[in-house]
């Protein structure tokens, strides 16, 4: 099973520190958004590296699942974890693909799901309902949680918008449902370019809906006091006014 990440794992690792948006906004809003999760079953799709996975575990959850379809990825957080010894376990899994059959290692097993820019690679809405519907297969039938940092429908396709930030972001053609998204960046000397999807919020809405979340909120990034203090306001300007990406919080009642 291989992917556009194969190669990447290190590289992207070190963005957490290298590129500050990645620390001071991203980590720092997301982490805000989940709080607290003393005791509780977590599983992050598309956990690439294991970060999240990692954080997931510090912040308390007491069982934690790192899902991702990159056999790249998942070797690097596996061997992270057999020095490391955290207690996060990690499965090679497609969770765009839509199957009937079970799977005991997820299904119904999971308080808190949570997805770090996986959603935009859904190439199809019927890929992103796929992805949805597997992350409420993976909570408890009475119910959880399932929060995703997406990409910003309303991004800017500004020329260098977010060049400051360690990146850029274009579109060959409108902004539509579907439409190819590039980003570019260069990590410890390597270019890395990973292409995306755009979806408007309503699409987004209405995949999670179908598959039985009720309550949807969007969430903008924050930046946290450190990043203020070591960058300026003036630095964040752009990102703040525009980001490119918000935390879906999504939450579910029982299954029906």
């Amino acid at each position: 099973m291989s992917s556009q990440f194969d190669a990447l794992a290190e590289a992207y690792e070190s963005t957490a520190t290298d590129l500050p948006f990645r620390r001071h906004v991203e980590m720092y809003t997301i982490l805000e958004v989940l709080g607290r999760l003393n005791g509780l079953a977590a599983i992050d799709f598309g956990c690439g590296s294991g970060l999240y996975a990692r954080l997931l575990r510090s912040l308390g959850a007491a069982n934690v699942v790192g899902v991702d379809t990159s056999e790249g990825m998942i070797n690097y957080a596996t061997r992270r974890e057999e020095q490391e010894q955290l207690g996060v376990s990690y499965l090679l899994r497609d969770a765009t693909q839509l199957t009937n059959d079970p799977d005991s290692d997820i299904d119904g097993t999971f308080d808190l799901a949570t997805a770090i820019y996986v959603l935009p690679y859904a190439a199809t809405e019927e890929a992103l309902v796929g992805f949805c519907r597997n992350a409420r297969r993976a909570l408890r039938p009475a119910g959880g949680r399932f929060v995703a940092a997406c990409l910003n429908p309303d991004f800017s396709t500004e020329p260098s918008w977010y060049q400051r930030y360690g990146f850029n972001m274009s579109m060959q053609e409108e902004k539509s449902e579907g439409a190819p998204v590039q980003l570019k960046s260069k990590i410890q000397g390597q270019d890395l370019i990973l292409n995306a999807y755009h979806w408007s919020r309503a699409v987004h809405e209405r995949s999670l809906r179908s598959v039985g979340f009720e309550t949807i909120n969007w969430i903008k990034p924050r930046v946290s006091d450190e990043g203020r203090r070591l960058h300026g306001d003036a630095y964040w300007q752009n990102y703040l006014s525009c980001p490119q990406a918000l935390i879906l919080d999504a939450r579910t009642g029982p299954t029906i």
